[in-house]
């Protein structure tokens, strides 16, 4: 089976002194030093469970498949990022009402002061390189539209119906801009959003339906539906990131996706419901990074087993990870859940 981790930027802050400034996400050659470091310090803690590389070499990277880091689609919507040496950078949110969100424009990326900074990065690597590994947070709708309305996108759905599915429109149009820009360079874009996904199926453009869990399956298929398909039709091998922990309340809608192939399922969600809804697709299960902090090893067996026995299907079709492990997780915690997912045939 495969089976992955990924750590919150306080881990690697404490652990290996990484900083996560703005340097980090805007300077390629002091990116990929860290990464090579990163890499390095997992296969010295992990590297029998086949975490990490023993002697790494420089990735030309646009953004990072070692963190879950989604901003760069808000701040082209025109969000302000604060930046962390221990944490992904922050969006700002808006706050927009329904009245100004009909004044907002797509981006052009042509001319965008913010997009240019990732175009600079680009021409680099590509200069220096000869080719790009993007692993940008691809973003998901809703989460772009609360970064620019916060919680007035959610009564907007009952208020404004009409002005928030212009928005939503919009953000559809700019997330296909960029996805067609770093399509250009790579078919393998979706690291940023969870790194499993690289070793399941890397070609699959997966969308970040964080969000999703604060509304109803009927509030999904009127309003995001529609605009999930259009990425899906625009990029094909389609999948949904639901870290929610109530993934089988929109499974209905996830189901009527053309075009899905992969759906990755929020810790807590009643997986055997959503295995049931979407029998023929790819799921990756997400272990609570909360639950590994205290859980014995026998429990963290436990528990992952029971996620295969919920999840695997006739297929197999199957993989689990444990995301945003934070520096308080000793290593032996993380070992047991390495162990236990090795141990599970699929």
């Amino acid at each position: 089976m495969k089976y992955d981790i990924t750590f919150h930027p306080s881990w690697w802050h404490k652990n290996e002194g990484i900083c996560f400034t703005q340097e980090f996400f805007d300077d390629p050659e002091y990116r990929m030093d860290c990464d090579v470091r990163m890499r390095k310090a997992l296969y010295e803690r992990f590297g029998a469970y086949g975490i990490g590389e023993k002697n790494p070499k420089k990735r030309p990277l646009l953004g990072t498949d070692l963190l879950a880091a989604g901003y760069l689609h808000s701040e082209l919507m025109g969000c302000p990022i604060v930046y962390q040496e221990d944490n992904s950078p922050q969006v700002v949110c808006k706050n927009l009402d329904e009245e100004e969100i009909e004044e907002i424009a797509v981006p052009d990326l042509g001319t965008s002061e913010v997009w240019a900074r990732t175009r600079k990065q680009i021409a680099y690597l590509l200069e220096k390189y000869g080719r790009v590994e993007t692993y940008v947070n691809l973003m998901g709708i809703q989460n772009i539209a609360m970064d620019l309305m916060g919680q007035n996108v959610l009564m907007a759905y009952y208020f404004a119906p009409d002005e928030v599915k212009k928005l939503l429109a919009k953000i559809t149009d700019l997330t296909i801009a960029v996805g067609r820009e770093f399509r250009k360079l790579s078919s393998d874009n979706s690291g940023g959003v969870t790194s499993v996904v690289r070793k399941v199926q890397p070609q699959c453009y997966l969308t970040s339906n964080c969000s999703v869990e604060m509304i109803s399956n009927e509030l999904y298929e009127e309003f995001l539906l529609p605009e999930d398909q259009r990425l899906s039709d625009a990029f094909g091998n389609f999948g949904v990131h639901h870290c929610g922990g109530t993934m089988e309340h929109v499974a209905d809608g996830y189901a009527k996706l053309r075009g899905l192939t992969f759906a990755e399922v929020g810790a807590g969600s009643d997986l055997e419901a959503v295995r049931e809804k979407l029998p023929g697709i790819r799921l990756n299960a997400r272990f609570s990074p909360v639950e590994l902090t205290n859980a014995s090893e026998d429990e963290i067996r436990s528990q992952v087993q029971s996620l295969v026995r919920s999840g695997k299907g006739e297929a197999g079709l199957l993989s689990v990870s444990c995301v945003g492990i934070d520096a308080d997780v000793p290593d032996e915690q993380v070992e047991y859940f390495l162990k236990a997912c090795r141990e599970c045939p699929v």
